[in-house]
This record gives C-alpha cells, sequence and structure tokens, in this order.
C-alpha cells in the first residue's frame, strides 16, 4: 500500500465518492475543494466559483456561444477548479413535459440514465438524454428531454480545456423538482391552487397544481422576456384557468430578473409569492 492510499484512509479520503460519481452530492465529492459551476444558455453563458466551503465567492457571464467563451475562460475556470472538475447546467435545447403511469420500480432513477427506452417505450427519442421527476401522490411525472448531441459537444469542449463534467444537469428542471419536493412537504401549500412560474434566464416553466394535482405544465427555453407575444402565449391559458383563490409562486435564478420586472407587476390581482433567493441556482447545484 502507497503512503497516499494510508492518509486517504486517515483523512476519510477513501471514504468520499469519486469526483464523476453524479449520484452523490457536490458537497460531498468535493469537501474544502473549489469549484466552477457553468449555466449554459442560448448565446449566454453565466458561471459561478465556489470557494472551499461552497459559498459563492464570484461570478460572471458572458454572451456568445459556449464553444467560443469556454476557450476564452478556459484557463481561469481550470485554474479555479480542483483537477478540472466542473459542475454544468444546460439551460438550451430541452424540453419538460407532464407525462403519466411511467413505471417507478426499484432503480428508475439508475434506469433513465442508462436505459431510458426500458421505462419510456414509445415515447423514447434516441437522440435524447433524459431526467424524471415523479409525483408522490399521484401517477403524474415530469419528464426533462435534452438534446444528446448538446451534451456531447459541452464534454468535448471541456475535455479539450482539460477539463471535465462532473455531473451536467438541466438548470430549470433542477429549481423546478426542487421547489415541488418543498410543495410536497408542505401540506398547507400542497392543498393550495397555485401556479407555479420559474425563470431561468430566458426559459420559463409553468404548472397548475391544484390539491395536488399536476393539472397542466408548459416550457419554453430561449425566450426573450422582452418578447410580449411569446411569453403571453406560454401564461395566458395559465390566467384563464386561474380564479380568486388561485396563489402564484415564482422563482428565478436571481432576484430582480427582467420577467420578475416586466411580468409579475401584470400579475397585480394575484397573490404572488417570490420566492427568489441571491445566486439560488448555484446554491442549488453546490449542494445537491
Amino acid at each position: 500500500m502507497e503512503f497516499r492510499d494510508i492518509k486517504d484512509v486517515l483523512t476519510f479520503a477513501a471514504f468520499r465518492p469519486e469526483p464523476d460519481n453524479a449520484s452523490a452530492a457536490w458537497h460531498r465529492r468535493f469537501p474544502n475543494r473549489r469549484s466552477v459551476l457553468i449555466n449554459i444558455s442560448r448565446g449566454h453563458v453565466s458561471w459561478a466559483l465556489l470557494g472551499k466551503k461552497q459559498k459563492v465567492e464570484d461570478v460572471g457571464q458572458a454572451e456568445g456561444e459556449f464553444m467560443d467563451i469556454a476557450a476564452s475562460m478556459a484557463d481561469e475556470w481550470a485554474s479555479y477548479s480542483e483537477d478540472g472538475w466542473v459542475g454544468v447546467s444546460v439551460n438550451t435545447r430541452y424540453i419538460i413535459t407532464l407525462e403519466h403511469n411511467l413505471s417507478r420500480k426499484a432503480g428508475w432513477e439508475e434506469t433513465i440514465r442508462n436505459n431510458p427506452k426500458s421505462l419510456l417505450g414509445t415515447k423514447y427519442d434516441r437522440s435524447k438524454r433524459y431526467a424524471l421527476h415523479h409525483s408522490q401522490d399521484t401517477s403524474s411525472s415530469l419528464l426533462m428531454a435534452c438534446d444528446h448531441s448538446l451534451i456531447q459537444t459541452v464534454e468535448d469542449a471541456l475535455r479539450n480545456h482539460n477539463m471535465r463534467a462532473a455531473r451536467i444537469s438541466c438548470g430549470l428542471f433542477a429549481m423546478t423538482t426542487h421547489l415541488l419536493s418543498q410543495i410536497e412537504s408542505d401540506a398547507a401549500r400542497k392543498a393550495q391552487d397555485l401556479i407555479i412560474l420559474i425563470w431561468l434566464n430566458n426559459s420559463l416553466f409553468v404548472m397548475h397544481q391544484k390539491n395536488g394535482q399536476w393539472q397542466d405544465v408548459r416550457c419554453r427555453s430561449g425566450l426573450p422576456p422582452q418578447d410580449n407575444n411569446a411569453v403571453a402565449q406560454v401564461i395566458r391559458p395559465f390566467l384563464k384557468s386561474a380564479d380568486a383563490g388561485t396563489k402564484f409562486l415564482f422563482l428565478a435564478d436571481e432576484p430582480g430578473t427582467d420577467f420578475e420586472r416586466l411580468y409579475l407587476p401584470q400579475l397585480g390581482n394575484f397573490h404572488i409569492t417570490n420566492l427568489t433567493e441571491p445566486n439560488y441556482l448555484w446554491n442549488l447545484m453546490a449542494r445537491h
């Protein structure tokens, strides 16, 4: 046995999840290590630099395609990450849909990653990568499908600059499922008539939940907040189904987004709870 192996046992490092073990939480894979988190949208890239306590120390953003921005930022990202491992959120070329009666047999989390066809059947598309979130009390599920070619492009770009993705996820889907889990564990809120609005850098997810039932879902990525017609097309059906008792929950990756400024005031007749916190997306990625 080498001295390095003995040291790892004495410091408990030998018992930690491997950096490429995406099933383990980020803070467990990289304890007391600096990290880089990247969010890739259409024509826009943002990033956060995490300190050894997994707290955001600095953030940045740039307009342009990921390949170009990765080339210019690679040295800084690589110098801040441990052994070149980074966390990635993709925020383009995906869709989230509402499905029913999908199998939930033991091991479905691994199945949706490695053999989605056996779980999705005719809904499966070989050009997609999938993630699932099941309702606790009903047969409903949210299914996220992302272009496989996009994930390959991201992995190749990072590899070309001596970096690797410790996890690639869909940021909007992660924010959505985290909020839904919180609602399902809150008996009072779960019983309410809710319309959920989630915004992440020009991507919008809307859901109507009533008496714990997921009734309708709309999702659009690459949606300019200044495009009133495009945003209205997503939101209008939910406004028509809302009544005086309907409550709105709004969540964004950061306070003060264009969507919050332009559209929340238009919902003035409804009760709106804004759940947004600073660095919401980055903190979520750093904890899970």
